[in-house]
């Protein structure tokens, strides 16, 4: 059984002679060394497995074989079989060469000539207590550091995260307190604290003081006495740990410093994992979001079909597409794509959605909604944040369609005759000028007509030489399936552009197909 030593240390001695045994123990105790005696390979055994001891001072002859030596040797690997880490110094009066290099090789680690000088045996038990100590702690650290990298990792928030840190340090380290201090990732002028063996009282005070210092870097260096050490996260000071006095008033060893230093770099670890964990969450939640917000079933009205394809780049959209029913007769298309990528630009798109959702009736004509949309999306966008949009109203009673485009890629109108119409009238994109006025246009659809809204994410794709897909290439694809239905010409468009980008999108691309009926 090991554990860390503790003062005094203790011995365990064997031998068979009652005598030596007698002597051996008074010569430790005198020492202030703790022995305990026995006679047996067998008690030694024994002994090994329910006690914990610095060191086995052993004689290697015992009743069964008085001169070989062997019945020693083969206890030496048993021995080290229940604990390697301890250290084993061997007696005997039947020395010799061979079997002091053989004691040695099985992982002795000094053998003693009987009778024994005691100055000299006591210098060998001390050096040997002291180095078996030292490789003990060093183990432990080892392990001890491994399952409490494992606890940070799994742990669910930082509170607990720091009270399994602090708890665990003032075990192994044998301080008398430690507090761990670290802002909030979230508000830097918040902290969060754990603390173990410290009164609480002093843990908020040290709390206090930290959320309101100037110089964070000052007050950590001028924690003494109390030994303190920063924790940085990306380089930059975010708390740090202060550990009192050890319980035994001994200084921190060179082994222990760098254990703290080991943990502070797995807290850091840490938080970014807590970090990343909960920008997952947040991921999820916001694709949840976007999802509901978009169109489970898409509606169909008389006279054409309606085919739409999402394919996000990432777990969460700029893009968005909505097909509003209004009646039988007639639809209302939206289209869109916010600046920049992942949980910022969906974050800015559910505003948008939930605005064209709210203003959606057949009384809003397409500039109107644009200028609605417009005025929501400036009061809730940063100045470098934009949406482009467009807007359409699909009569197929009337046959015609009224489009507002506010900077977005304009949709193509293919006719059945092969000519092809952009649909670019509108205005500037979403997000720059609250009161910005926007305009709209009115055009005839014709039976077999094909329209095409999209997403710079399929105009954009690029191959492996940077080289995009291009508006040329998805007006030449839709061309060719000008025929298909919207179902169709949809998955066409898909697979040309994927096929041109190496299999994978490199961004978001939406799409909404009409075919108008012949």
């Amino acid at each position: 059984m090991s554990q860390n030593g503790f003062n005094p240390p203790r011995i365990l001695i064997a031998d068979d002679q009652e005598d030596v045994l007698a002597a051996l123990r008074l010569l430790l105790k005198a020492e202030g060394f703790r022995a305990e005696a026995v006679t047996s390979p067998a008690a030694i055994i024994e002994s090994l497995e329910t006690q914990f001891f610095d060191l086995v001072l052993m004689d290697l002859n015992y009743a069964r074989d008085t001169t070989s030596g062997q019945e020693g040797l083969d206890l030496i690997a048993r021995i080290k079989d229940l604990d390697e880490t301890l250290p084993v110094v061997v007696m005997t009066a039947w020395g010799s060469i061979e079997l002091a290099v053989e004691a040695m090789r099985r992982g002795v680690r000094d053998f003693v000539l009987k009778p024994w000088d005691n100055p000299r045996l006591l210098s060998i038990i001390r050096t040997h207590v002291e180095s078996g100590r030292a490789v003990r702690k060093k183990q432990s650290l080892e392990q001890s550091l491994a399952q409490l990298t494992a606890d940070i990792t799994q742990a669910a928030d930082l509170p607990s995260m720091l009270a399994i840190a602090a708890e665990r340090l003032h075990q192994q380290i044998a301080s008398e307190s430690v507090a761990i201090i670290i802002r909030s990732p979230r508000d830097l002028t918040f902290s969060f604290a754990a603390g173990a063996g410290i009164d609480g009282e002093l843990l908020a005070s040290l709390k206090r003081q930290f959320d309101g210092a100037d110089d964070h870097n000052g007050f950590i260096q001028n924690q003494a006495p109390a030994l303190a050490l920063s924790i940085k996260i990306n380089d930059a000071p975010a708390g740090f740990i202060r550990l009192g006095d050890k319980t035994g008033g001994e200084q921190y060893t060179a082994d222990e410093l760098l254990f703290l230093s080991e943990i502070i770099d797995q807290i850091g670890a840490g938080v970014n994992n807590l970090q990343w964990r909960e920008q997952e969450r947040d991921i999820l939640e916001a694709r949840e979001i976007q999802q509901r917000l978009l169109p489970e079933v898409i509606p169909q009205i008389r006279g054409c079909r309606i085919a739409t394809a999402w394919q996000p780049a990432r777990s969460v959209s700029g893009d968005y597409f909505d097909v509003i029913k209004l009646d039988e007769g007639r639809a209302a298309l939206a289209i869109a794509d916010v600046s920049g990528k992942g949980l910022p630009a969906a974050m800015l798109m559910s505003n948008a959605q939930a605005a064209l959702r709210a203003f959606a009736t057949e009384r809003i004509s397409p500039c109107e909604m644009c200028e609605r949309v417009n005025r929501v999306v400036c009061g809730n966008t940063a100045s470098n944040k934009f949406i482009t949009f467009f807007y359409a109203i699909l009569d197929t009673e009337a046959r015609k369609l009224v489009y507002s485009n506010a900077g977005h890629n304009e949709p193509v109108l293919l006719r059945a005759s092969g000519e092809v119409v952009r649909l670019g009238e509108g205005g500037t994109v979403l997000g720059f000028l609250a009161d910005y006025a926007y305009k709209q246009a009115e055009i005839d659809l014709k039976p077999g007509d094909r329209l095409a809204l999209f997403t710079d994410g399929v105009a954009e794709a690029t191959d492996e030489s940077e080289e995009e897909f291009g508006e040329d290439r998805l007006i030449e694809t839709i061309s060719k399936n000008r025929t298909s239905s919207a179902e169709i010409l949809k998955e066409e468009i898909l697979r040309a552009v994927i096929d041109f980008g190496g299999r994978s999108l490199h961004d978001d691309a939406t799409m909404i197909i009409v075919s108008i009926d012949d």
